[in-house]
């Protein structure tokens, strides 16, 4: 028996085995590697869109203002109103300044249309890569004809 094999065949391996092996490890790593870029950017995007949509229903809340339709409440100044949103993104984790929030309103007291936006970008951090996602938040689908024509915006 030897070195170049004879009678030695059984106990090596066939001569692409080891490269298999490898290649098959090289493939689960890249796949678990891929699959935790997917998970994480899934995650944060999904935690953003949460936030934002919770945020958006908070905004149609307040423009429904029931209490201030019955008398049960005092009208909101714009500075309330922007208030009461800053208040409400901090509480999802939605870095908003004062001047990323929109007021509008057409006509006065209980029977004021209030239109109410926000404008703001989240980053999703991703490993060796970084992406904004934009989010604008309302409270109708479009302000009110009559704040428009005015050109009055009380945020800017």
């Amino acid at each position: 028996m030897d070195r170049a094999g004879v009678g030695l065949g059984s106990q090596f391996p066939p001569a692409g085995y080891l490269n298999r092996r490898k290649m098959k490890k090289i493939k689960i790593v890249l796949a678990l590697a891929a699959l935790y870029v997917l998970v994480s950017a899934g995650w944060q995007v999904g935690a953003c869109e949460l936030a934002n949509i919770e945020l958006k229903d908070d905004m149609r809340d307040m423009v429904s203002q029931i209490g201030l339709r019955i008398g049960y409440s005092d009208v909101a100044t714009d500075d309330d109103l922007r208030e009461t949103i800053l208040r409400k993104a901090e509480k999802y984790n939605i870095a908003l300044a004062p001047d990323q929030v929109t007021v509008l309103r057409d006509g006065y007291g209980k029977n004021a249309n209030i239109y109410l936006a926000a404008e703001y970008t989240v980053p999703i951090y991703l490993p060796h890569y970084t992406f904004s996602i934009y989010f604008n938040p309302r409270s109708a689908n479009k302000p009110p004809v009559s704040a428009m024509a005015n050109g009055s915006n009380s945020s800017r």
